[in-house]
């Protein structure tokens, strides 16, 4: 009778064992888990907790067989995506392995055949287990309540703490909204536990899968009305797309820090001094910066074309590089382009660098008209992990534990010092373009704005990051920079001329689309007081901008703190 008790204990600790591999795995290898016990301990109190409370409903051989299909036979997707990006499974990672077609599946498998053997052998000793195992409950049934109130108040727990973290980040919400952000942050930490990230990231693709496909038909007849342009010269034009980045934190804005050594020194660079986004947030900016719409007409962001496909449709062939994951919209966008690159790598993975983007845009670049969105992580939090170590010329910094339970005024110098070494990173790549645009001796354009900015405390109000409820400078007041080749300079003078003239003009981040068109000499469709490069560029004081509640509200930038 012992013996089989122990035989039994002996089984289901060795299933238990086999479901904790990704979790095992994942306090080792997850990079938001590497520097602070209290959370590997959080998240292997709320890991046990959610494979128990199956437990506490199903008999034994039930339990394990159901974890075996719905956990189990999966733990090799998610120890995949720790080992190679550093984080659980994503959307982003699912999205490769669903791109990749079954003859390099077979000899990515072929290649790794011990390892796939030893699954295959751990696969097979589980469910071998799971089968012989009694079909009884785990638990005596007044343990259960005991587990249940346990896990109960654990919640409760949880869920305060999530809503101080909210409250201390985000100082401008409301009581009522920080019960809501607490309770949307707290869901989102299933994003990270396997194996319901798995599904919930599953799930997401395939919600952005049939939101390609829609937002697909709806511009599917949709036309500028562009001909071809016909040029003797191979032409070049480059929109990147910065991430929070300020430009008063920009040494050539007047900045007391020498965040721009590189392009300070660059002949041919103009900075607008007074340019403003129209969102606080990335996933809403950037479509008002590559389409005709605006804060106030955004249902042009799904019923008209984008940017590379207006200059598709002039003759241009068109590339898209981003860094930054992409959602249903830019997909879309990017299915559109002769070339399209999205790396596998989260924001929050180590040396992900946005200079590596540089490479793919080499390996594009043909002898034509050219037009490519870069789309790159910039100044975006996590700061430390924007910039190699030789970067970091601020200092102190928090290195790469930082994370989002750091953010208060109290680590606001370390804070900003990260942020800076980003910005002086970003110099870096900026430069790196600009120089390689400019080695092809041809008529090149490289065209930069941040898609917002990024709060640090700056005023009584206390904002920080960024997507704040209220209206802060900080957020909207963004870098814009233009670089031309002595190419372009000698067959476009007037165009230059005009730059010069409207670089204090202050403007919305609506410009960019008629600018760029304009700047390449596409002209059919451009408004020329929304173009940089028009003699009749319009002022613009006043303009509308969405918040982070998704309200557009009128903005004045003299009057606006």
């Amino acid at each position: 009778m012992i013996a089989g008790d122990v035989r039994k204990y002996i089984r289901i600790s060795v299933l238990f064992g086999l479901l904790l591999i990704p979790i095992i795995y994942a306090l080792c290898a997850a990079i938001d888990l590497q520097y602070s016990w209290i959370k590997k301990i959080a998240y292997l109190l709320v890991v046990l907790c959610l494979l128990i409370i199956p437990a506490l409903c199903l008999k034994a051989r039930a339990y394990f067989i159901v974890e075996g299909v719905c956990n189990f036979l999966f733990f090799p997707i998610d120890v995949a995506s720790l080992y190679l990006n550093g984080q659980p499974t994503s959307t982003f990672f699912l999205h490769n392995i669903f791109a990749t077609n079954l003859s390099e599946s077979v000899e990515l498998v072929a290649s790794m055949w011990p390892i796939a053997l030893v699954v295959v052998l751990l696969w097979i000793l589980y469910f071998y287990l799971s089968a012989r195992i009694e079909n009884e409950y785990l638990f005596p049934r007044k343990v259960v309540k005991i587990i249940l109130l346990s896990i109960g108040g654990g919640l409760v727990i949880g869920m305060v703490a999530m809503m101080i973290i909210t409250a201390r980040t985000y100082r401008d919400r409301a009581p009522r909204d920080i019960m809501v952000d607490g309770i949307t942050l707290a869901w989102m930490k299933l994003y990270k536990i396997y194996p319901y990230n798995l599904y919930l990231e599953t799930i997401d693709l395939a919600k952005e899968h049939y939101t390609q496909i829609k937002l697909q038909k709806q511009v599917a007849s949709f036309r500028f009305g562009l001909k071809p342009k016909h040029s003797e010269d191979a032409e070049l034009y480059i929109l990147v797309i910065g991430e929070a980045a300020r430009c008063d934190h920009l040494r050539i804005n007047g900045y007391e820090r020498n965040t721009t050594p590189l392009l300070s020194q660059q002949p041919n660079l103009i900075s607008f001094d007074s340019a403003f986004a129209q969102a606080n947030l990335t996933s809403t900016s950037v479509p008002l910066i590559v389409t005709r719409a605006t804060a106030s007409e955004r249902e042009k962001v799904y019923s008209e074309r984008t940017l590379p496909e207006a200059f598709k449709e002039a003759g241009f062939k068109t590339g898209w590089i981003t860094k930054q994951v992409p959602f249903p919209f830019i997909e879309r966008a990017m299915k559109e382009c002769d070339y399209a690159k999205f790396y596998a790598k989260g924001v929050d993975v180590a040396a992900n660098y946005d200079a590596e983007m540089l490479e793919d845009l080499k390996a594009f670049t043909e002898d034509t008209l050219q037009f490519f969105v870069l789309h790159s992580l910039g100044c975006h939090f996590r700061y430390e992990l924007r910039y190699p170590k030789e970067f970091e010329q601020f200092q102190p910094v928090f290195g790469e534990m930082l994370s989002y339970s750091m953010i208060s005024k109290e680590n606001k110098e370390q804070l900003i010092n990260a942020y800076d070494n980003a910005i002086l990173y970003t110099d870096y790549f900026l430069n790196q373009i600009i120089t390689y645009a400019d080695s092809l001796n041809r008529p090149a354009i490289v065209l930069y704005i941040s898609d917002h900015g990024e709060s640090f405390w700056d005023d009584e109000r206390e904002l920080s990051l960024h997507g704040s409820y209220q209206v802060s400078k900080y957020e909207y007041h963004v870098p814009l920079l233009v670089w031309m080749s002595d190419e372009y300079k000698t067959k476009y003078p007037q165009k230059v001329a005009n730059l010069l003239q409207n670089k204090t003009t202050p403007v919305s981040s609506d410009v960019v689309f008629y600018s760029l068109l304009d700047l390449a000499d596409v002209s059919t469709i451009v408004d020329s007081t929304r173009s940089i490069c028009s003699p009749t560029l319009q002022r613009v004081d006043t303009f509308p901008i969405i918040t982070g509640t998704g309200s557009v509200v009128p903005y004045s930038f003299t009057a606006v703190k």
